[in-house]
């Protein structure tokens, strides 16, 4: 076995799987005016659960009463004592006050919130959020050059996309109404970027966390990278300050909680084959399911130790 395999999973092993906070992650929408290349929020036009608001706070509910009333065993085996609530996409900013109603709401059922998004319209005076409804922003971003956004599909029809100098600014915005809220920038390590160097503007941006996700290959092989591509990646910014979350093929398998537009919870399959989905939460109980689709609550656990940082890795070692 690989040297630096074998102390990551020791270190995984010994490391107590108790989490502070579950994510739950609600794929809202399929929409999004980007179109990137590796993109597998691909659902066929779906009838999108958010376009009834009854619908929604029954959902709420019955993840409320689950997750943070009731006393699963998966809450025994992660010992979570809160729930975040992780509104994504598509791009759920496509929603506008919609989307304000959901995270208004899922405050008030008990979640920490967040959102991932592109960025976009972070900028666009048409729609702002109200003040602190949002604990965490994750703002997707892969390049600092405007060819390689374009290359990835990480730009609208016209090729407008999030600059650096525009997502520095996005975030200062954002920061204003949202009191205290913890930034995170996604960076998804692909053919195109990665020799690319992000270094000084994660340092200028200095986000609570910088998650590195390798490219997934869900029916676009076009963008995929090999195991040593990857590290390469994360060694380039090793031991420099950055607050780096690294997540390869295998530890995104298996180790999110996703719900799909539909209600549904899903899974990624461990041969990449396509997707294992629930039948839909409007319809059925939340434990009943979790046991349709695999979770691994070890994995999902893991994911959230900086590796990086542990000085059980030496320098000269590689992450894969």
């Amino acid at each position: 076995m690989n040297t630096q395999i074998s102390k990551i999973e020791n270190i995984f092993i010994s490391s107590p799987h108790t989490i502070d906070e579950l994510v739950i992650n609600w794929h809202i929408t399929e929409a999004c005016n980007y179109n990137c290349s590796y993109c597998f929020a691909k659902w066929g036009k779906p009838n999108e659960l958010h376009r009834c608001s009854e619908a929604i706070e029954n959902l709420l509910d019955k993840l409320s009463d689950y997750f943070i009333k009731g006393n699963s065993t998966l809450k025994q085996n992660l010992g979570y004592s809160k729930v975040r609530l992780n509104i994504a996409g598509g791009e759920p900013m496509l929603l506008g006050n919609k989307l304000s109603d959901v995270l208004i709401l899922a405050k008030r059922k008990g979640f920490h919130t967040s959102i991932i998004t592109n960025g976009y319209y972070l900028l666009d005076s048409k729609f702002d959020f109200p003040n602190d409804v949002l604990d965490m922003v994750g703002v997707s971003f892969d390049s600092q050059n405007d060819d390689i956004r374009t290359k990835i599909g990480r730009a609208d029809r016209k090729g407008d996309s999030l600059n650096p100098h525009n997502l520095k600014r996005a975030i200062e915005k954002l920061s204003s109404s949202q009191h205290g809220i913890k930034i995170k920038i996604n960076t998804v390590v692909n053919k195109f970027n990665w020799q690319e160097d992000f270094s000084r503007l994660i340092l200028e941006i200095n986000p609570e966390k910088w998650k590195i996700l390798q490219v997934m290959p869900y029916e676009n092989h076009d963008l995929v990278i090999s195991k040593e591509q990857f590290s390469s990646f994360i060694e380039m910014h090793r031991n420099k300050g950055l607050p780096i979350y690294a997540e390869s093929n295998i530890d995104m398998t298996e180790s999110y909680l996703m719900l799909d537009p539909k209600g549904r919870l899903y899974q990624n399959s461990l041969d990449n084959s396509g997707y294992i989905y629930s039948d839909s939460l409007r319809g059925v109980e939340v434990e009943k399911a979790l046991k349709q689709i695999n979770f691994n609550d070890t994995r999902f656990s893991t994911r959230y130790l900086s590796v990086l940082n542990s000085s059980d890795i030496s320098d000269e070692d590689s992450i894969l």
